[in-house]
């Protein structure tokens, strides 16, 4: 039955900046000595302890088994986040189907479970979120996380609700936060899918650790994130949608939107299929290009070297404006990455001014629930910040 949503809850809700930056630094970094979070997070001794005394009393922190302390080598009960203990649900929204996990603190996955969409009006959506929540059987979870492609702007009705349009739903100004909060009893958070995956990698993925990357994903669609000085650079939804139509090469192949030799034209998997479809003169899928790519097929082949050629230029052009020296690629297209990386690699270097290593390019796995947590992320950032 739905219920109306919970808060965070009790103390967490009052609790000073300095206190939950503690929390974030132990879930990023993993468990630390009492003197190695006081010098991390300039604080005294004295503070530290007053700050974590109240989180250990109510069960978010924990103190391990007593070791010594590598900067003053005293022994020592190191801090660690209880990340067992608190559960938060992610979802993928994607135009026929719904991915959801359950991860811990830590976003590692406890559960996963996808299905067809089978009515797509946003309150039956949410219906069959919370049936999903249900059928995952981990018990309630402290928040939630909602992602999907679309436009998410602020409303100025009664609220300042965000509003979400979702064409490939048939949404339009839908206030999905609500409707979602509503179905599942829990606090949630809406997000753009490529956001919310880079906030997962700025966390928990290869992008931890780094103050500065970027992601870039291509399959349906071509999308772009950029982390600069440890924070996700806002931006609008008409301004992400120029980077898939960047130019790469002037009278290359056309876009269904009518650029040649954008982004695109050259790898959205709707733009890959269309010419394999052409060369081989019958109808083929994007994961069929792939294979026969993989066996040798001269069409295929063809058409995925040329892809990786112009992906490579495309992280070289990010790399170069943005200044950042990693660039992580995700989505279910990132496989032409790997069929042709001597092309990508080539056409990178080239661009580059032919300086090897000049970016680390990491290429993630394709794994829609890999997504789906990404909306876990963000309800732990949630949590953790304060923020919506």
């Amino acid at each position: 039955m739905a219920v109306g949503p919970r808060r965070w809850g009790g103390m967490w809700d009052a609790l000073p900046d300095a206190a939950r930056s503690i929390v974030k630094e132990l879930i990023i970094h993993g468990p630390q000595s009492r003197t190695a979070l006081a010098r991390t997070l300039h604080l005294s001794t004295g503070s530290l302890t007053r700050l974590t005394k109240p989180l250990v009393d109510a069960g978010l922190l924990v103190e391990g088994e007593v070791v010594h302390d590598p900067v003053n080598g005293r022994p020592t009960r190191p801090l660690d986040v209880a990340a067992a203990e608190h559960r938060f649900l992610g979802l993928k929204l994607t135009g026929d189907r719904v991915h959801a996990v359950v991860t811990d603190l830590r976003a590692g996955v406890i559960a996963g479970r996808d299905e067809p969409i089978t009515d797509h009006s946003p309150e039956a959506v949410c219906r069959q979120a919370r049936g999903l929540l249900d059928a995952l059987a981990v018990g309630p979870p402290v928040g939630a996380g909602i992602t999907l492609g679309g436009n998410n702007r602020a409303s100025a009705g009664v609220g300042g609700e965000r509003l979400v349009d979702a064409p490939y739903l048939g949404w339009e100004q839908v206030e999905l936060k609500p409707l979602m909060e509503r179905a599942l009893g829990v606090p949630c958070a809406v997000e753009n899918d490529v956001a919310a995956l880079a906030h997962q990698h700025h966390w928990f993925g290869p992008g931890r650790g780094l103050r500065d990357f970027a992601l870039v994903t291509i399959g349906a669609g071509i999308g772009y994130a950029l982390i600069v000085h440890d924070h996700l650079v806002a931006a609008s939804e008409a301004d992400l949608g120029m980077f898939a139509h960047l130019v790469l090469r002037s009278g290359g192949p056309m876009c269904p939107e009518g650029h040649r030799g954008c982004a695109a034209a050259y790898l959205s998997s709707g733009s890959i299929e269309a010419a394999a479809a052409l060369g081989l003169r019958r109808e083929v899928g994007y994961d069929e290009v792939l294979r026969l790519a993989a066996a040798g097929d001269q069409v295929c082949l063809t058409l995925v070297r040329e892809a990786a050629h112009a992906l490579g230029r495309l992280i070289a052009l990010v790399a170069t404006v943005s200044m950042v020296k990693t660039v992580v690629l995700a989505g279910e297209g990132v496989e032409l990455a790997r069929l042709a990386k001597d092309d990508l690699d080539r056409a990178l270097a080239a661009d580059r001014r032919d300086v090897p290593g000049s970016v680390n390019v990491v290429v993630e796995a394709d794994d829609f629930r890999e997504w789906a947590r990404g909306g876990a992320v963000v309800a732990i950032q949630s949590f953790v910040t304060g923020s919506d």
